[in-house]
């Protein structure tokens, strides 16, 4: 953890271990929790992340975002009057056969058996959490990484992704930084030969012809009327990365150019999948550049 932040973790929701996030803040004189948040300039943001780990990975968790946080308390391109936090959250999740578990001897509180929409349905959960308790309104920058970034972007879809009315209370972010994201499913599946197909049934059912409908690069609708106030979107790759490839991108920036919506779409983030936000480095400066745009819009 950062020292020099105040971390805590919350439940937002009582089924599940995993229903559960973490805040970093800035030191304050206050006891209030959010107090800090509450006295900070308006034009700071809360900076955001949702981790990936194709929705079944339990060894990825919200404490992934920590060595990001580092980095960016250290980088002089972002002006700390910019940032009135960090959250990560965490969501339920699918099972993984390399971490099998008994559901006769595992807790029901403990077991991973997620399937769509429950991840996301989560992530509504924890927004409308943040919502009530920090009063974060839409002064927040949503980083997310490879099926992270899936989430992130099935909020503007709304009841299309979720599958019912979301939390009303919830706001969409200032910004979307999507990270190596995942963004279609079945030519994704298609394009490695079908050996992604376990993850993806195991997160979103054995109906091929059903995944594209909850994902955000297919989305039925416009994005540009699913989002009113425009919020920046910066969606972000390195050719490196062995398991996302290019077209995800090109096709997510692609949807999002039809429909109206501006993207700024960065392709030189360097290493592995992973690699781009294990460092830090990566994720602290697409969010510099982020806030560089926010200044000039």
């Amino acid at each position: 953890m950062p020292i020099s932040l105040k971390f805590t973790e919350h439940r937002y929701a009582a089924d599940n271990e995993l229903q559960k996030l973490g805040v970093w803040e800035f030191p304050s004189n206050t006891d209030n929790a959010s107090g800090y948040w509450l006295k900070t300039s308006i034009n700071a943001y809360h900076v955001s992340y949702l981790h990936g780990g194709a929705w079944r990975d339990p060894r990825k968790t919200y404490q992934d975002f920590s060595a990001s946080i580092q980095e960016i308390l250290k980088s002089s391109s972002i002006p700390r009057s910019e940032v009135r936090g960090f959250i990560s959250i965490d969501y339920r999740l699918s099972p993984h056969p390399l971490y099998p578990q008994d559901p006769d001897v595992t807790a029901p509180t403990e077991l991973r058996c997620a399937q769509h929409p429950d991840h996301l349905r989560d992530t509504w959960s924890a927004l409308a959490f943040l919502q009530r308790e920090y009063q974060i309104g839409d002064r927040y920058i949503l980083i997310g990484h490879s099926a992270g970034a899936t989430l992130a972007l099935q909020l503007p879809m709304g009841s299309v992704a979720l599958g019912a009315a979301p939390p009303l209370e919830v706001k969409m972010p200032t910004a979307f930084i999507g990270v190596s994201g995942i963004y279609e499913l079945y030519d994704l599946n298609a394009r490695h030969e079908q050996t992604y197909t376990q993850f993806i049934a195991g997160a979103f059912g054995d109906d091929q012809k059903s995944w594209n409908k909850v994902v955000p690069a297919p989305f039925s609708e416009s994005f540009k009327d699913a989002l009113p106030t425009k919020p920046l979107i910066l969606l972000a790759w390195s050719p490196e990365d062995s398991l996302v490839d290019e077209p995800e991108i090109d096709t997510m920036a692609a949807k999002l150019k039809k429909d109206g919506v501006e993207c700024t779409v960065v392709k030189d983030l360097t290493c592995d999948h992973d690699f781009v936000w294990e460092d830090g480095k990566q994720i602290a400066r697409l969010l510099s550049e982020a806030l560089a745009l926010l200044r000039k819009s």
